[in-house]
């Protein structure tokens, strides 16, 4: 493969590795730069509806935009492959960090574990679950940066059915139960993956290991965690039970989202750094802080004369003599001052209160200081019928008189009540839509995949996590919807033995509904002569009707009756010896049964001797008989059944 141009742009030239994709360094010729490229194999059937579906799964990762997540540059199709392009990261992936490094200094490995979680959780907030979170997925740059990678490849190639018993087990080390187990999986199966992986970065190993992947997924499913002690002395307590809570086997006694897990990681984070400052400013809400006026503080002169001990006589007489005056002065130049500002000073202007409801707050405030009103408390409330940012109400209300210099608050709307979204999963689809258009959502986007846990027309997934808080008339939401069990292809056993084909239907959930026989010429006893249905995809529990050989059927058979006279012979003897004279006879027969080398019968005469022949041949085949006197052939007859 390398050296070939995929999709017209991207040249492959080196083999990274592969599991399920191949993944190639490979050169942009567009736009010049170095991308990762991933080749996964088409289904080869139902491929346009699988392409549809992968590119749909994939497509939805492009929206992502974190610094922790790799970025998909391009998804694409060719005759074999589903195409997947992402940006190349130049540096090891965490299995490689663990492995080299290990065991992990605590504090890295809380700064790992807090990159990978915020990644989780922007994809999380998305309504994006990865399925198969481990280290191999995890890449970490030059700069130390984290970033995962191959998000939505699971699902799309579960979707597609690409995903073989021994691809899913690839990822078995890390798996959840309940993936384990063939069950729906949501975000908290990341969170158990990412609790096995923060297990490694601890230990330096796997909690689970056995020589089969099938026993690793059944320790995942049974066994409890392994005691972080006995792998690691002085772990903290902190993180040891965040590893606990995330790898619970029941998804309700984890945690319920990524950012749980990050604040448990920084209570840990803080409590082991009771010393370090916390110099972040805080943001402060301008809109709810009320700037009083301050007195300006008197400051005591820095450098002051030193006072003289006593001063001439003769001065201080002169000053004696003028102090009264100058305090006549002062009290004049005062008393003046004020009778000014009595007289200068004109009653204050009245003010109508303006009816701004419904006008941008911005606007409000200016319309108010022009006026002369001091701005006093804005407030903010949640109004289905005032758009956000928009005046409610003032206190005092519109039309109220105010003075020049008087205080007015302002009520401005927070936009509609947030709606807290509700868990619809398993409930009908159409209640759901009638709900969803009932609140008002932007659009209501519907997604069909098979389920053999979740009844039919029933909802399987939500794209917005349940408890989220949202507007419905700016959020688009997808359902996923069960469509039931998934028909399997049924196979044609004609030709084949009926155990095999008992065992394969019946293993495969269908019901042997009749099973009748019948004689073929064609195929032997125990051999399915035919099948009803015989090809097609059908639901586990349809009946199938089987027809079974029971051998070739007995060829007709004809009777044919001979009678025949036995003749004595000469006899050369005297009359009155003549009946006291006897001939031994001897009849043999072949036909269906008998063989013409056995005797049949044998008695002696006196005298020529009728006797009746019966024999039974089968269609096509040959018979006769033959008679012996005294040992010579006296009769003898050939005859085939055609």
């Amino acid at each position: 493969m390398e050296g070939n141009i995929i999709s017209d742009r991207y040249r492959l030239k080196k083999y990274l590795g592969g599991g399920m994709s191949s993944v190639y360094l490979a050169d942009d010729i567009i736009l010049d730069r170095e991308v990762v490229v991933k080749l996964i194999k088409s289904d080869p059937y139902n491929k346009e509806k699988m392409m549809q579906r992968f590119q749909r799964e994939v497509q939805n990762t492009t929206r992502l935009n974190h610094p922790n997540i790799v970025t998909v540059i391009d998804v694409d199709d060719t005759s074999e492959y589903h195409v997947l392009v992402t940006e190349y990261i130049k540096g090891p992936n965490l299995k490689q960090y663990i492995d080299e490094n290990k065991p992990l200094p605590y504090d890295k490995i809380v700064e790992l574990s807090l990159m990978t979680l915020r990644g989780i959780e922007h994809a999380h907030n998305r309504g994006i679950i990865h399925r198969d979170i481990k280290p191999q997925n995890i890449l970490i740059d030059e700069d130390g940066q984290l970033e995962i990678t191959d998000f939505g490849i699971a699902k799309a190639l579960s979707e597609t059915r690409l995903t073989e018993t021994n691809q899913v087990m690839g990822s078995v080390q890390y798996i959840a139960p309940e993936q384990a187990k063939g069950k729906h999986a949501d975000e908290r199966a990341d969170l158990y993956s990412f609790g096995i992986m923060l297990y490694e970065m601890i230990t330096g190993e796997l909690p689970f290991q056995a020589e089969t992947q099938v026993s690793v997924a059944l320790q995942h499913i049974q066994s409890p965690m392994p005691n972080i002690d006995d792998k690691r002395e002085g772990v903290p307590l902190g993180l040891k039970n965040i590893v606990y809570k995330c790898t619970e086997k029941e998804p309700n006694d984890r945690y319920s989202d990524a950012s749980e897990v990050i604040r448990d990681l920084l209570d840990y984070k803080n409590m082991t750094h009771a010393y370090k400052a916390n110099n972040e400013p805080k943001k402060v809400d301008k809109d709810k802080v009320k700037v009083a006026p301050v007195a300006p503080v008197p400051v005591k002169p820095k450098n002051k004369k030193p006072e003289q001990t006593e001063p001439p006589k003769e001065e201080t007489k002169k000053k004696r003599r003028i102090w009264p005056i100058i305090v006549i002065l002062l009290l004049l130049l005062i008393g003046g001052s004020a009778l000014g500002a009595l007289f200068l000073k004109s009653t204050p202007k009245e003010v109508t209160v303006e009816n701004v409801q419904g006008m941008h707050v911005d606007e409000a405030v200016q319309k108010f200081e022009e006026a002369g009103l001091v701005i006093g408390d804005i407030t903010r409330e949640h109004n289905e019928k005032i758009e956000k940012d928009h005046v409610i109400n003032t206190s005092p209300k519109s039309g109220a008189i105010l003075k020049e210099g008087d205080t007015i608050d302002l009520n401005v709307s927070d936009g509609e009540p947030p709606y807290e979204m509700e868990d619809f999963t398993k409930k009908s689809i159409d209640d759901v839509k009638k709900k969803l258009e009932e609140l008002g959502f932007n659009s209501v986007n519907i997604e069909e995949e098979y389920s053999s846990e979740i009844d039919k027309n029933k909802v399987i997934e939500q794209s917005i996590k349940p408890g989220t808080k949202i507007i419905p008339k700016e959020e688009s939401i997808t359902l996923t919807v069960s469509q039931g069990p998934e028909p399997i292809e049924i196979e044609n056993f004609v030709g084949r033995p009926f155990e095999e084909a008992r065992q394969v239907l019946e293993g495969n959930g269908f019901i042997i509904n009749s099973v009748n026989e019948i004689h073929s010429d064609e195929y032997d006893a125990g051999i399915v002569v035919s099948q009803d249905p015989s090809y097609g995809a059908f639901l586990p529990g349809s009946p199938i009707n089987l027809t079974v050989s029971k051998g070739k059927a007995p060829k007709e058979a004809k009777e044919y009756q001979f009678k025949v006279t036995i003749p004595f012979g000469e006899d050369t003897s005297k009359d009155k010896d003549k009946k006291e004279k006897t001939k031994k006879v001897k009849v043999y027969i072949e036909d269906k049964t008998r063989s013409i080398d056995d005797v049949e019968e044998e008695f002696v005469i006196f005298e020529d001797t009728p006797y009746t022949i019966n024999l039974v041949l089968e269609e096509g085949e040959s018979g006769g008989y033959r008679i012996e006197v005294d040992g010579k052939k006296v009769l003898e007859e050939k005859i085939k059944n055609d």
